[in-house]
């Protein structure tokens, strides 16, 4: 690649604008010929340690690893001596004499920075409760796939502006030039660190990023809406309060109506039908979210490929 690999993929600012356009043309391109990628990694492995459920990550990350040549071995906290007092940095250096890659996901960041300050392989976020790389790649390349470029497009995130999920598409949009609108009530405003990053890149690439409690005005020049669950899957005991305070954000037909008529809608998934999104936007035909669904596997892979065939150059 011309642009820099970093050595992990803990967040989406880790990745240059130039290194995020090559990953999603590979993705691409291994979208389309998925097989016959083997050759470099075949008989290498990647580690997956999983403090939290998994459907679409656990899945695609197997069947990447699988497509390049590679054992994916999944590796629940409770399995590990993670879980029994062992830290998260002696985990690291041991599982890198043994993997190509450690992909971790977990509820708090630090735990991931922990895992890649120590391991000598690349790490991957495959989510903490701060950031979701991996899911803003599959999105960006949904968004490319329908609208065929990324600069110039407006994103409305419909929500709570404070969940992983909005956090790391709001630096994907950032790298890739879009403009961003975040609708979300007082109470789960984004953090003012992570607006600031993003607003230090798009002053490069052109993008913005604006504010605003009210979901219609937000979604009134938006390309696309999206949104996310409204209750973390570690926070059950907020869900009264949360589906009070969002009631207002649920993506449904009424809400798109205020949209442009090319407006599509996303998630990133698992949905609660008729919470955050109803089931007619999720099925209906202004639906990216299976598409971002898909995406997850070619995403994964070139990911994998990119991050492990360079640390192995640099290596060697």
């Amino acid at each position: 690649m011309a642009g820099k690999v970093p050595d992990d993929l803990l967040r989406v600012s880790d990745v240059d604008p130039q290194t995020l356009t090559e990953l999603l043309d590979l993705a691409e391109g291994m979208k389309q010929e998925p097989l016959g990628w083997e050759r470099d990694l075949r008989g290498g492995a990647i580690g997956c340690v999983f403090e939290k459920p998994s459907t679409r990550t656990r899945a695609s990350l197997a069947t990447a690893a699988h497509r390049l040549g590679m054992t994916a071995l999944v590796l629940n906290r409770e399995d590990l001596q993670l879980g029994h007092g062992e830290t998260a940095g002696d985990t690291a250096r041991v599982l890198s004499s043994y993997l190509d890659a450690i992909t971790v996901r977990t509820f708090d960041h630090a735990t991931v920075e922990e895992f890649a300050d120590a391991a000598t392989v690349p790490v991957v976020n495959a989510l903490s409760n701060t950031h979701h790389p991996c899911q803003s790649l599959a999105d960006l390349l949904a968004l490319r796939e329908h609208f065929g470029a990324l600069a110039g497009l407006t994103v409305a995130f419909v929500g709570d502006g404070t969940s992983n999920t909005c956090n790391s598409f709001l630096a994907a949009c950032a790298a890739s030039g879009m403009h961003f609108v975040i609708a979300a009530p007082r109470g789960y405003e984004t953090d003012e660190d992570i607006l600031g990053e993003a607003r230090e890149l798009m002053v490069q690439s052109g993008g913005s990023v604006s504010l605003t409690t009210d979901p219609v005005e937000a979604v009134s020049a938006a390309q696309a809406v999206y949104a996310e669950v409204w209750v973390p899957m570690d926070r059950h005991d907020e869900r009264a309060r949360r589906a009070k305070d969002l009631a207002a954000y649920r993506v449904d037909d009424a809400l798109l109506s205020h949209a442009p008529r090319e407006a599509m809608a996303m998630h990133c998934l698992p949905a609660v039908r008729g919470q955050e999104i109803s089931s007619e936007v999720l099925d209906g035909p202004r639906s990216l979210v299976w598409q971002q669904a898909a995406n997850r596997l070619p995403t994964a892979q070139a990911l994998l490929h990119t991050l492990i065939t360079t640390d192995r150059r640099r290596t060697t």
